[in-house]
């Protein structure tokens, strides 16, 4: 069925079809409306979306390119994205590029060839070069979130400062030999938190040790292989600051596997607060990023931008460190005030 179909058994033209279908502001008949939405009913019809998207050069279609689904950080982000898009009444087509160039070129072209009003592209320091003369060729805005260098609005979380917070963290409870497990070192997202683990160390007058940092790929193999490295070297850290949380999980399970405890034999520290941080044991301390409000508003500037509003280059969201049962002093310290820690058991407690 199609218009001509509607049109034939309400006794209309097809231009009122088409103004009662859009909700044009164009004057029609309540008997007329109701008549044209009563012969729709009865023969099923539906609105080709394709047709209208083109004639109107709007498909009301966001993309969000994202380059691991795996990872517990982008469903929350994508939550948040789709949520708000929904409520404005678009529609998200999701795209997994497992990090890799080809499937990023595809699924952009893809998003462009569908006629995507936007395009949302997540993962701090993935090369966007591939897809960006292409992007700026198309009539279509787009957001980035994470730390690139490409010309595009975004919306970033300050990696240094929440790394150089847990660095501090971990000092002031007495640690001096703090290792660094990093994800890829050619994503910004891990070259800001290695640099803010390192101004940590400084800013406390800890010696920089290039020997206590190990690159991983945010997998919790890679966390575990890199902890049994750190562990069984002499002298072995007291704490191990991971820049994920599957990384981190990985290093308490390596130092199980040693025979040593959390936190007593060594602390563990993660980042991204997913929602297994909270029910291992012991808990996990780790940053907390507002994934779901990070992609609520990437979407939300992705809206003001089709409005035509002006926007700062960049928007900050907050992290929070919260502590939990996976960081204490280190065996070796003496005379430190345990009770003062306040260790926050499974729910932890936020330091602003």
């Amino acid at each position: 069925m199609n218009i001509t179909d509607v049109a034939k058994k309400a006794g209309v033209s097809i231009s009122t079809v088409s103004r009662v279908l859009n909700n044009a502001s164009y004057p029609v008949k309540q008997e007329t409306r109701e008549r044209v939405l009563e012969a729709v009913r009865e023969l099923g019809f539906r609105p080709n979306d394709l047709a209208r998207g083109l004639l109107l050069k709007k498909s009301r279609t966001i993309g969000l390119v994202i380059p691991d689904i795996s990872n517990p950080y982008y469903p929350e982000l994508a939550l948040g994205l789709e949520a708000t898009a929904s409520e404005y009444g678009y529609s998200v087509i999701f795209c997994n590029t497992g990090r890799q160039a080809e499937k990023l070129e595809h699924y952009v072209d893809v998003l462009l060839q569908k006629r995507a009003d936007g395009i949302v592209l997540a993962g701090g320091g993935t090369d966007f070069t591939p897809v960006f003369q292409p992007l700026l060729d198309f009539d279509v805005e787009v957001v980035v979130i994470g730390r690139h260098y490409l010309p595009f609005l975004s919306v970033q979380i300050d990696n240094v400062a929440a790394a150089r917070e847990v660095t501090t963290h971990l000092a002031e409870l007495g640690h001096r030999r703090i290792a660094f497990i990093s994800g890829p070192l050619n994503l910004t997202s891990v070259q800001d938190r290695l640099a803010g683990y390192r101004s940590g160390l400084e800013e406390r007058g800890i010696g920089r040790d290039d020997r206590l940092v190990r690159e991983g790929d945010f997998q919790s193999e890679s966390g575990y292989s890199a902890a049994l490295s750190l562990l069984q070297a002499e002298p072995r850290p007291t704490a191990i600051f991971a820049s994920n949380d599957r990384m981190a999980i990985g290093v308490v399970a390596a130092a199980a596997d040693l025979g040593l405890k959390v936190p007593d034999d060594i602390s563990v520290v993660g980042f991204d607060d997913i929602i297994m941080a909270s029910y291992m044991r012991p808990a996990l301390t780790t940053v907390a990023i507002p994934g779901y409000e990070v992609g609520a508003y990437a979407m939300r500037l992705m809206l003001r931008l089709f409005a035509g509003e002006e926007c700062s280059q960049i928007t900050w969201l907050p992290t929070n460190l919260v502590v939990r049962d996976s960081s204490g002093p280190p065996r070796e310290t003496e005379g430190f005030d345990v009770m003062k820690l306040e260790r926050g058991g499974a729910e932890g407690r936020v330091l602003e």
